[in-house]
């Protein structure tokens, strides 16, 4: 990929840029502050999931109420750990949806047209609450699953070949749906309330997205902090409270973990084309992907050192808050 834009050093600039009436210095302390929107700030209060995917000889993508928390398209066998509370908007019942597909074959860039005899995926969720008493946190299995297989050992323990049906060996991909409950403190507005997407214009709907995206690569240009804490504002609110972050967190969230890879010296936006609509949310989130894989196609380089480069891909999942609204970042 070819980097067509580069990002100048001037984030120190503290005057209002374009639209917005907050001034640099500003836009960092309101992002800074986030902790202070969270509730249920004792750990007595938390509870966190974590979701733990062990796959085989395959290539996955998993939903958590319809929106993707996590996807392997590197055809690398092994385990991973990770949260999932921001895709959990209040407590009950939540949907898991996972999807195995056959190893991406680089040269073809493609996929293999059907899984492979050993292709298999074991997903477990774990609920983390903290005990006042031991001072340490508790994991309770909430879910536990395993794609069909030959015999109930784990991949881990054994891997079996994939339990395919009588005459559905060439399966070009393998999907489940499942549930299971949640007992989150918060309550978080998301995505729940927002307009059906899928019942829209898509040419109109399309061009609205992607100039959404245009608009934030050019904000990352620009390095205008207070327009790009404006778009991510609604977001990291909610990931703050959904994450119980504490002050420290807030800050490194939105400094160390974002700004410092985004506004860098040598910080460039890959090129940008060829991208297409995709659903989340039952209809009412959506984002651009870049085929044939369906990988982020907002990406940032920059350089690490001698020799050394690290690319960031951006999640920009987008809502409709209400009909007539602009569409705005909610995840």
């Amino acid at each position: 990929m070819l980097c067509i834009i580069s990002l100048q050093s001037c984030a120190q600039n503290s005057k209002p840029q374009g639209n917005n009436n907050m001034t640099t210095a500003e836009a960092h302390q309101k992002m800074e502050d986030l902790y202070k929107t969270v509730q249920f700030n004792t750990k007595a209060d938390q509870v966190l999931y974590s979701l733990k995917v062990f796959n085989g000889v395959c290539n996955y993508k998993i939903w958590v109420n319809d929106i993707p928390v996590h996807h392997m398209f590197e055809s690398v066998r092994g385990e991973l750990s990770f949260t999932i509370n921001t895709e959990i908007l209040k407590a009950g019942t939540q949907e898991l949806k996972i999807r195995i597909y056959p190893y991406w074959n680089r040269e073809a860039q493609k996929f293999e047209d059907y899984l492979h005899k050993y292709a298999g995926l074991d997903v477990d969720i774990e609920e983390m609450d903290w005990n006042e008493s031991t001072r340490k946190w508790e994991f309770t299995p909430v879910l536990s699953y395993q794609t069909p297989r030959e015999g109930d050992e784990s991949l881990q323990e054994k891997p079996r070949g994939f339990l395919f049906e009588e005459g559905e060996e060439d399966l070009p991909y393998y999907e489940e749906t499942l549930t299971f409950e949640a007992s989150v403190p918060y309550q978080l507005k998301g995505w729940s309330e927002s307009v059906n997407l899928k019942q829209e214009n898509q040419d109109t709907l399309f061009k609205e997205v992607e100039a959404y995206y245009l608009e934030l690569i050019k904000n990352f240009e620009e390095q205008d902090i207070p327009a790009i804490a404006q778009k991510y504002y609604t977001k990291e609110k909610e990931i703050a409270q959904a994450l119980f972050l504490k002050k420290k967190e807030s800050h490194s969230r939105w400094h160390e973990d974002f700004l410092s890879r985004i506004i860098h010296p040598t910080a460039k936006v890959l090129e940008f084309k060829n991208y297409y609509l995709e659903f989340y949310g039952n209809g009412k989130v959506i984002n651009l992907l870049d085929p044939p894989a369906g990988t982020k196609p907002l990406a940032i380089h920059r350089k690490t050192g001698e020799d050394k480069y690290k690319t960031l891909s951006l999640d920009i999942y987008l809502h409709r808050p209400k009909p007539g609204a602009p569409l705005e970042m909610i995840r």
